[in-house]
């Protein structure tokens, strides 16, 4: 049992957040790239000379900065969509402590190694708040504690050499191939059971063998080779929650609850081996009399479930039980998966302002090899990415308000704050953030839908975003009225999902990363509302559940079924859709 964590090392020059080496060059001349470009090295920054020019693109790049201490010109005609600028950037930076570049609703720029003040922590609160979440949803939205192991956030990462081993794609494929056909069909459609009240089927994985689906008390298994039913496998109960992941030899992670009764409580770890429909583990979780598991997750051969009651960590290959804790003065919200396992840490009695951390545990252990401490006011913390840690969090009232790029340093590389010009990416879940993606040096968004140059309909961008300095790189369109999601990456690629319009199928398409030039990998065919792609609500700015793509085909599912869906209109509802190449 672990301490809370020590104070961080100061903040950098420059105003919080800053980026140790902020990049330096003179700003954009005539006929150069407008601000949110990387500029040349080796020269100190120098006032804009005569007006400023406008960006090459207008929608979703960022505005042309002004001279210092004066605000952004107003954006010319189609430059809506910047973002604040991001810290660090060249030019006068504000004093320490004081605001830079924020909007309401920005993190307050205190120094980082102030704990959090106020009075204790009511834990009746904490208990009220998550049984109005899981009331509502059944699958709760908000956070769940637990004890972290060890906070010795300066000793050397022992995971490195145990990353991998979880994919949503097929083993052995070439991202950069070039596909024989991009004609896609429907191969797979997956009623929904008729419910009486809202129940949870989370959880969707493809192996390129089998797609698994989650259902009512089971497990649906697609064999890929004829796209007919291969098993449906019974549970003990209900799926409370699944991991985004499989390992390398198939394996998914669900949390069940310990009956089919729709009150009973989620106790149950289970490892499904998704090829053959097989239970391989099913463990009962310590202190796990609750519904409020919303969270579990898979790095190499771990798998990790957080709850209000404790936590646990188990081997998958062996069942041994790796770790359990109850509560403490520090608990793990929730945990994102993938080549690293990630702890999100909250720690203090203040329920409205905790001292948040992210830590990367040793899977082996559960204990802290790396920790990064959120700026006070973080609220909402969830990991986009494990490797490299990209995070999102929410400030002030807001849910989803700016993403956080860190280093293998422990340092604060780039805030990009999102407005009201970015869709939000992610959902409550820890590892819930399925509407983005990122590679080792870019973070791609997608902006809010807007007007296009058709009368009517409308259209939005994939937005890539340097890694170390939070500045635009480009922008690929969706097209008109039509509308984009950057999901994954691919190899050296990410992987976007057109979706559907009244009179096209949807697309996945592959972005390069350099210019943002987009290639079409499987087109869907069209559908009518209710069926095919439009089964499954799917929008730009809300994306509940994984676009899985295993390389070679695309499946859309549903997280919640009910009542009422299940009686609207003449169509079925769906629990899952899947397309492939003809």
């Amino acid at each position: 049992m672990s301490q809370p964590p020590p104070p961080p090392n100061q903040p950098p020059s420059g105003g919080f957040g800053a980026p140790q080496e902020p990049p330096q060059g003179p700003p954009p001349g005539p006929g150069q790239p407008s601000y949110g470009y990387p500029q040349q090295p080796g020269q100190p920054p120098q006032p804009p000379q005569g007006p400023p020019q406008a960006p090459p693109g207008g929608y979703g790049y960022p505005q042309q900065p002004g001279p210092p201490g004066q605000p952004p010109q107003t954006p010319p005609p189609g430059g809506f969509g910047a973002p604040t600028p991001p810290m660090g950037q060249p030019g006068q930076p504000a004093p320490y402590g004081q605001p830079m570049g924020q909007q309401p609703g920005m993190y307050p720029t205190q120094p980082m190694g102030q704990g959090p003040g106020g009075p204790g922590r009511n834990n009746n609160k904490i208990i009220a708040i998550v049984a109005a979440v899981v009331a509502v949803l059944l699958v709760a939205g908000g956070s769940v504690f637990f004890l972290t192991k060890d906070d010795d956030g300066d000793k050397k990462d022992e995971s490195k050499g145990k990353k991998g081993g979880t994919s949503q794609g097929v083993g052995g494929s070439d991202p950069n191939a070039k596909p024989k056909s991009t004609k896609g069909k429907q191969i797979v459609d997956i009623d929904a059971p008729k419910v009486k009240d809202v129940t949870s089927v989370v959880g969707a994985w493809s192996t390129g063998k089998v797609f698994a689906k989650s259902t009512v008390n089971a497990l649906i298994g697609i064999d890929l080779s004829t796209n007919k039913q291969k098993y449906k496998l019974p549970l003990k109960g209900g799926v409370c929650a699944a991991s985004n992941e499989t390992t390398k030899d198939g394996m998914a992670a669900m949390v069940v609850q310990e009956t089919i009764s729709s009150g009973a409580d989620c106790t149950r770890m289970v490892i499904v081996d998704v090829n053959k429909g097989k239970i391989v583990q099913d463990k009962t979780m310590p202190n796990s009399d609750t519904r409020s598991i919303e969270n579990v997750a898979i790095s190499g051969d771990t798998v990790a479930s957080a709850w209000i009651g404790g936590s646990a960590g188990y081997k998958i290959s062996t069942g041994k039980k790796i770790w359990s804790a109850t509560p403490s003065t520090c608990r793990d919200v929730g945990y994102a998966g993938g080549k690293s396992l990630v702890a999100v840490v909250e720690c203090g009695n203040d329920l409205d302002n905790p001292q948040v951390s992210v830590q990367k545990l040793d899977p082996d252990t559960g204990k802290a090899t790396w920790k990064y401490k959120m700026p006070k006011g973080a609220k909402n913390v969830r990991v986009a990415s494990t490797d490299p840690v990209v995070l999102v969090a929410g400030a002030g009232d807001e849910l989803t308000s700016d993403i956080f790029t860190v280093g293998e340093d422990k340092k604060l590389k780039a805030k990009i704050s999102m407005g009201k010009r970015y869709n939000k990416p992610c959902e409550l879940e820890v590892n819930g953030c399925y509407g983005m993606a990122v590679d080792q040096d870019t973070v791609y968004l997608s902006t809010a839908e807007h007007s296009g140059q058709s009368d009517y309909g409308r259209t939005n961008e994939v937005m890539a975003f340097d890694f170390n300095t939070g500045r635009a790189k480009w922008k690929s369109p969706a097209g008109e009225k039509r509308a984009i999601i950057p999901f994954k990456t691919q190899g050296p690629n990410v992987l976007a999902y057109k979706l559907p319009s009244y009179d096209s199928g949807g697309e996945i398409v592959r972005i390069e990363p350099k210019k943002g030039k987009q290639t079409r990998l499987l087109k869907m065919p069209v559908s009518d509302v209710g069926e095919g792609e439009q089964a499954i609500n799917v929008s730009s700015y809300s994306v509940d559940q994984p676009i899985v793509w295993d390389g070679q085909r695309m499946f859309l599912s549903d997280k919640l079924i009910s009542e009422r869906s299940s009686s609207v209109g003449d169509d079925v509802p769906k629990l899952a859709v899947g397309f492939g190449a003809e």
